[in-house]
Parts: structure tokens; C-alpha cells; sequence
């Protein structure tokens, strides 16, 4: 009996220890979102050389091809220790990133997939306040959560600074539709009302 209260505590707390470490810090809405938090640099792109740490929220349906949100989602990196960055670092970021990801998730998933044509594109919007730093980007990968074809995704990446803590946060906002669809309605408002506290 004791040994079964002791299991049950041990659970209990790793569980506790689970959902603390996966309650959102930055990235608290859509609330209805799929919530995703990890470390950085992630295990599927060691290449990485950040550190701080990532949360995702998924559309609904972001997994399902034949969804209208299929691999629609925003993210927001946050990298600890860093008081500037170009926009090269913000491609090589994104290339790492999905090279990364899909090669893991491929393999995973038994799927074959070429690398070597993943490719990331980013440019700094010009049409933006003084106060905004805001790069349009997109990215050729593969869609390796459903069939593994290829996936052209456009992107948003907002870049914020908060240089008393020597961070700074990379809010990301992704789908395959073009901008005209309406889900960009709500990935702009997600865009428009993220913020970090200095």
C-alpha cells in the first residue's frame, strides 16, 4: 500500500511538474489554440545556437490538409542573452529551424522527403512604424505532419527587444493561404496584440 501511495505521489508531481512547465508565459492567446512550449535551441535542430525557449499555438486544423487552417500557426522564439539581430540571422534561423523539422518528423513518420529544397526567403517590410521592426518571409518545406508534399509557407516575423534583459523575442505568424484569406484577420490580430512587458 505504501509503495502504491508513493507511485501515485511521484505521478502526481511529475504531472503538476508537466503542466507548469507547458503553461504559456508569452504566447497566451488564441486560448483555443493546441499549446505548445520547449527549450531552445529545440532536439530536432541542434544547429541552432540560441538559447531561451519557443511557444507555438496551432490553428484548428493546423495538422489536417484538408483543413482551411492546414499548417496555419504562430510561434514566438524567445532568445535569451542577445541585443541584436539581422535579418540574415533571421533566415538562417528559419532555415535551420525547418530543415530540422521536417528531416526529424520525415523520419518519424516514414516519409521521404528532399532537404536540400528547403529554402527560406525574408525581407523587412518597409510600410511599418518606427517603433516596428517587421519582416515579410516565407518559407519552402514540406507538409510532414499530413502526406509530406511540399508546402510553401508565407510568414510574417515581428521582431521585439527588450534590451534591459538582454532578449529578444521573434513573433512568428505562418500559414499557406494567401494573405487575402481571412485566417490572416486573426494571425495580423494575434501579431498586432502580442507584446512583452520591459
Amino acid at each position: 500500500m505504501k509503495n502504491i501511495s508513493a507511485f501515485f505521489i511521484l505521478i502526481v508531481s511529475l504531472s503538476t511538474a508537466y503542466a507548469q512547465e507547458q503553461k504559456p508565459e508569452l504566447l497566451k492567446q488564441p486560448a483555443d489554440w493546441e499549446f505548445e512550449r520547449f527549450s531552445l535551441p529545440p532536439g530536432f535542430a541542434p544547429g541552432i545556437t540560441y538559447s531561451g525557449a519557443e511557444e507555438l499555438r496551432f490553428a484548428p486544423g493546423m495538422f489536417h490538409k484538408d483543413s482551411a487552417n492546414y499548417f496555419t500557426y504562430v510561434f514566438v522564439a524567445q532568445l535569451d542573452n542577445v541585443s541584436a539581430i539581422s535579418q540574415t540571422d533571421i533566415r538562417d534561423y528559419l532555415l535551420k529551424y525547418y530543415k530540422g523539422l521536417c528531416s526529424v518528423t520525415a523520419k518519424d513518420r516514414k516519409l521521404a522527403i528532399d532537404t536540400t529544397q528547403i529554402t527560406a526567403t525574408v525581407e523587412k517590410l518597409q510600410n511599418t512604424s518606427a517603433k516596428e521592426t517587421i519582416y515579410n518571409a516565407s518559407a519552402n518545406i514540406f507538409g510532414v505532419f499530413a502526406d509530406g508534399a511540399p508546402v510553401t509557407l508565407k510568414l510574417e516575423v515581428k521582431v521585439l527587444t527588450d534590451a534591459n534583459r538582454k532578449k529578444i523575442y521573434l513573433l512568428i505568424i505562418a500559414s499557406p493561404r494567401e494573405k487575402t484569406d481571412a485566417v490572416w484577420t486573426t494571425l495580423y490580430r494575434i501579431q498586432k496584440e502580442f507584446g512583452v512587458s520591459e
